[in-house]
Parts: structure tokens; sequence; C-alpha cells
């Protein structure tokens, strides 16, 4: 059935749809003027914290990174020194490394960055043999990218401390896993571990299982030698 037709001079006589709704909207905004402006101050206030706080926090990244690199740069000197004079004490140098990364630590604790300054600052503690301290530094590592060597320093600063048996444990945690780049290192300290428990079976176990794994790696003369001597 057709529409009913209307007139053009009733269609005139209609008030405009968008006239109507436009009035009763600039009516709205007169009536509610000063919630409306309370309320837009109010979200420009939160966007401003908002970005304010990123761009703070970004700053305070960069400066951290800044001071960490200067970090970096004093612990490597002082490991390349200890490596090739390791009779001579090297523990200002690296203090002076660890006051540097506790340094960065204090302007940034968030991230991936943070978790560089503490995973060197358990490389640091490890250095000066403050065990406990560099377990705690490497135990902050252990969720994220630095994780296989969160594991192995903690299993390094247990086996320092003559505790076979915790140190078997992470280096065990660490040599589980394929994904591991220090993968071989782990399972050679799993293999000392074994032997420093006197369970020397299982150290041949782990010795050959490494050979297999890694037989064209550098460390594979030693691992045959390892594997021949427990055999007897």
């Amino acid at each position: 059935m057709p529409a009913k037709k209307i007139s053009r001079k009733k269609l005139l006589k209609e008030p405009d749809e968008f006239i109507s709704t436009t009035a009763r909207t600039i009516e709205f905004f007169k009536t509610y003027q000063r919630q409306i402006l309370r309320s837009a101050i109010v979200v420009l206030i939160a966007v401003a914290a908002v970005a304010g706080g990123y761009y703070y926090l970004r700053w305070q990244e960069e400066k951290a990174l800044a001071i960490q690199d200067q970090a970096l740069k004093l612990y490597q000197e002082a490991y390349r020194s200890s490596l090739e004079n390791q009779g001579a004490d090297k523990k200002d140098d690296f203090k002076k490394a660890l006051d540097k990364f506790q340094e960065a630590l204090s302007a940034y604790k968030w991230g991936r960055t943070a978790q560089t300054s503490q995973l060197f600052l358990g490389n640091c503690y490890f250095s000066l043999k403050e065990y406990d301290q560099a377990q705690t530094a490497y135990s902050r590592c252990l969720e994220g990218p630095f994780r296989p060597m969160a594991l192995n320093g903690l299993a390094y600063s247990f086996e320092a401390k003559g505790d076979y048996s915790k140190a078997l444990e992470y280096f065990q945690k660490g040599s589980d896993s394929r994904d591991n780049p220090f993968q071989l290192e782990s399972m050679l300290g799993t293999a000392r571990c074994y032997e420093a428990l006197n369970q020397k079976p299982k150290a041949l176990e782990v010795y050959q299982k490494a050979l297999s794994q890694f037989s064209k790696s550098s460390m594979s003369e030693f691992i045959r030698w390892k594997v021949n001597e427990l055999k007897g």
C-alpha cells in the first residue's frame, strides 16, 4: 500500500528535525554549562597527568641507561683486569661498578632496564664474595629474559658457599631448558655438583649427555677427559 502523500505546504509547516535537535543541544549546554566545563577540565587534567607521567618515566629511564652504561664499563674493566691478573685485588673496582649499578636502579626501578641493573649487581656482589646479596639480586631476575643467567648466578653463589645440593637444583633448572643459551654451562655445573656430592655415576651420565649434545663445543675435549676419568 503506497504511503500517504504529505503536501509540500504541510512539510514546510513541520519543524526541521536538524534545527530542533541543534536547538535542544544548545539549550542543554546553556543549562549544564558549568558541569560540562568542570568535567572537561577534569578530563584534560587527567590526560595531562598521564602524558606528564609517561614522559617523566621516559626521562628517568634514559637517565638510568646513561648511568648503567658507565657502570657496565667499570664492571667490564674490573672483570677483564681480574682475569689478566688473578692475584690482584680488584675489590675497589667492583665496588665502584656496584655503586653505579645501584645508582641506575635508584633512577629507574621498572622493566628490563631495572633487571639489567639487578643482574649486574648480582655479578658485582659475587665478585666481591658477598654471596647472600648476590643471591638476592639474581632472584629478582628469574622472571623475564635474564632468567638463564639468573639461574646460573644463583647456582654459582650456592656452589661458592659450599651448598652443592642447592647449587645442583639451580644448575638443573638451567640444563633442562633447550632455550637456554647457557645450557652447556648449566650441564657442566650439574655434573660438577654431583661430583662434589660424591654421586659419580650421575655426574658421568650428565657429562656423556653434554658430550652428545655439544660434541663440537670448545669444551668437548674437557668433557671427554671427564668422561674417561669417571669411567676409570
